[in-house]
């Protein structure tokens, strides 16, 4: 029996990848919401990138046997700005996946997370659940063609980015 879809889909991504970051306030009510920590780190976020472009996502991924490690910095300027580092597990099914690490912000300290991900049978797509500034972000992630599509959604932000191997 060969590999399992979630195995073979991140053993494709082992490497490290870089793409233009796209981030945008989709709904700046359902943002004021939110905690204050929240707004006062994605505000300015949204602000710096509509007056000076998008930042720059930049993501490694390393493997041992069927153990992954998976770190995530999106930057602008050079400087970090978020940054996540995670284990993930394979799920006995072969298509769902555990995350467990920690993200912060360049000026905050790193929180614990855990998170869930479900890899489609083909081991071309994956969607995952991320618990993100007090809400669950929605990513999207497939294979196309130039690298790896990705899109993030809450309920007051998108943003995407193509991923292509360095």
């Amino acid at each position: 029996m060969g590999e399992s879809p979630a195995v073979r889909y991140y053993r494709r991504h082992v490497g490290s990848w870089s793409g233009r970051f796209d981030f945008r306030v989709t709904s700046w009510r359902a943002l004021a919401g939110a905690r204050i920590t929240t707004m006062l780190l994605v505000a300015p976020m949204a602000v710096l990138t509509r007056l000076f472009g998008p930042s720059t996502m930049a993501t490694r991924v390393e493997a041992s046997g069927t153990d992954f490690r998976h770190i995530t910095r999106v930057s602008k300027w050079g400087v970090t700005l978020y940054e996540t580092a995670e284990t993930i597990a394979v799920g006995e099914d072969g298509r769902t996946v555990r995350l467990a690490g920690t993200q912060g912000t360049r000026f905050g300290r790193s929180v614990p997370y855990e998170a869930t991900a479900e890899i489609d049978e083909g081991a071309t797509s994956a969607a995952y659940r991320i618990p993100w500034m007090g809400v669950d972000l929605v990513q999207r992630t497939k294979i196309v063609p130039d690298g790896l599509e990705l899109i993030q959604e809450t309920p007051w932000s998108h943003a995407s980015t193509l991923l292509r191997a360095t």
